[in-house]
């Protein structure tokens, strides 16, 4: 049982997170508060979107590691863990990829907009 509580408070706290920087995002680049990753950090653009979209796929990701903690209810309690730590660390290397990926996007269009400009 400790198992699948330690999968629903991941969630939960995933869940939350997100939602604090949701509702309230750092308007400044700051190394303290928000999803602080160096390409994040280099330009004010690609910070606000940083902030924007891993908020929402932390939501996202937070209910889906809970419903994983819920499954592990029928599961034995070493079997529910490992399930919700598997969650836990597959999400965050998910989280990181996609808004990784998010923002390397972002950054192509500035360099073309750029060189356009020129």
């Amino acid at each position: 049982m400790a198992g699948a509580f330690v999968g629903i408070i991941c969630g939960v706290c995933y869940f939350i997170l997100g939602l604090m920087v949701h509702k309230k995002p750092p308007k400044q680049i700051n190394g303290i508060y928000g999803y602080r990753t160096p390409r994040a950090m280099s330009d004010q653009a690609l910070w606000e979107e940083a902030q924007r979209y891993s908020s929402a796929l932390m939501m996202q990701f937070g209910f889906i590691i809970t419903a994983f903690g819920v499954i592990g209810f029928w599961l034995t309690d070493v079997r529910a863990l490992v399930l919700s730590l598997i969650a836990v660390g597959f999400y965050t290397i998910r989280l990181f990829t996609r808004v990784e990926g998010r923002l390397k996007q972002m950054q192509r269009a500035q360099q073309e907009q750029d060189k356009q400009k020129k």
